[in-house]
């Protein structure tokens, strides 16, 4: 075990390492961070009881009977489950035990009260698995406003004989700005529902809130203007058109496909909506009058397909979605209020996330509408 010293002196490195390395932290390098401190607090009590009991001996305070040192009191974070007793109960009005009202006065600050981690964990799970397009990008939880570096000009790698310099020549860059742009929904409870379970009460809110996050955020994630939420693809390209009014071919989505690099389409999707898929793509066959979309796969031109009704008819993406960021620079909020549905008894319930997003490689993605 570490000396006392020994702990301060890595609690310091810790801070320092998260304050100059913040933006490249990522969330399981944060996590091993958290375990370690907790570990370093932990050993730090150890070693505080036991010069406590060491103090007493030494002033005669305990004699031959030894006394127990009275317990110290017990933090619970926001990941006990004392604390997620505390949160739901207080959401369906329940009076807390002693502990649970400990629970909720440690984890209550000037900015609100925080939602239980397992909470948090099950609302950012279902989010990622029920979305359609939403887990396909790349998500981050960084607090504050971000500014991502976009490549402009990129001069290549210069190859000269031995001997020789080098040339200078400044690349370019642009930059995409996520700031904290507002997602709220409301949900109506029964006063019946509230006087649930807290396991109960917690799947319900967690179930109806989540659906309506997920929705806006694929939504935004295709087709958002970026003022009030995030910045769509559709709005960040222009797109192509096909090369005749009647239907799509087999040479418009070769066509697609062409205008990004062999890099992007490593992992690329075709996007578009399910009438689109359906009633147009499946239509099509190559020359050897074989269809070009698999059913059983899921694939047009062994390219995997997402389909998703944000996307409007007669308008195909293709891309590597990876390169569209999304960020939530608050974790989601949970607060209730009883004075809106005052007339009948019913209480309802907020979410609010704070996140945005943008396209950081506009040259990974490609779309293409039918030519009207």
């Amino acid at each position: 075990m570490k000396t006392k010293a020994e702990i301060q002196k890595r609690k310091l490195e810790i801070r320092s390492k998260m304050e100059k390395e913040s933006e490249s932290l990522t969330e399981e390098d944060l996590t091993k961070l958290e375990e370690e401190l907790r570990g370093l607090e932990a050993d730090e009590r150890i070693i505080e009881k036991r010069a406590n009991i060491m103090s007493l001996i030494g002033k005669g305070e305990i004699g031959n009977e030894f006394q127990k040192p009275q317990e110290e009191a017990r933090s619970y974070g926001v990941d006990s489950k004392e604390y997620r007793s505390a949160f739901f109960k207080t959401l369906a009005g329940v009076e807390l035990n002693d502990v649970e009202k400990r629970a909720m006065t440690t984890n209550t600050s000037s900015a609100g009260v925080a939602v239980p981690t397992q909470t948090l964990n099950k609302i950012y799970g279902k989010i990622q698995n029920d979305s359609v397009i939403y887990g396909k990008v790349t998500v981050s939880h960084l607090s504050g406003n971000l500014s991502i570096p976009i490549e402009g000009t990129t001069n290549d790698v210069e190859r000269k004989a031995e001997g020789a310099d080098g040339t200078l020549k400044d690349d370019t860059l642009g930059e995409l700005k996520l700031g904290a742009k507002k997602y709220i929904k409301l949900v109506r409870l029964t006063c019946e529902l509230e006087n649930t379970a807290i396991d109960a009460l917690e799947d319900y809110i967690v179930t109806k809130l989540s659906k309506k996050l997920l929705l806006a955020f694929d939504a935004d994630i295709i087709n958002g203007a970026g003022t009030n939420g995030a910045k769509g693809i559709l709005k960040s390209l222009t797109a192509s058109e096909t090369a005749g009014t009647t239907a799509w071919t087999v040479k418009d989505l070769l066509n697609l496909v062409s205008k990004i690099s062999a890099r992007a389409r490593r992992n690329a999707y075709f996007v578009m909506s399910t009438n689109t898929l359906y009633n147009e793509i499946k239509a099509i066959v190559d020359d050897n009058n074989r269809p070009i979309f698999d059913l059983e796969s899921n694939k047009v031109l062994g390219r995997e397909v997402v389909e998703c009704d944000d996307v409007p008819d007669g308008t195909i993406i293709f891309g590597d979605l990876s390169e569209y960021m999304f960020n939530w620079s608050k974790d989601a909020t949970i607060s209730k209020s009883e004075e809106t549905a005052f007339a009948s008894g019913d209480v309802v319930y907020r979410i609010l996330a704070l996140a945005d997003g943008g396209l950081a490689d506009l040259g990974a993605i490609a779309v293409m509408s039918k030519k009207v």
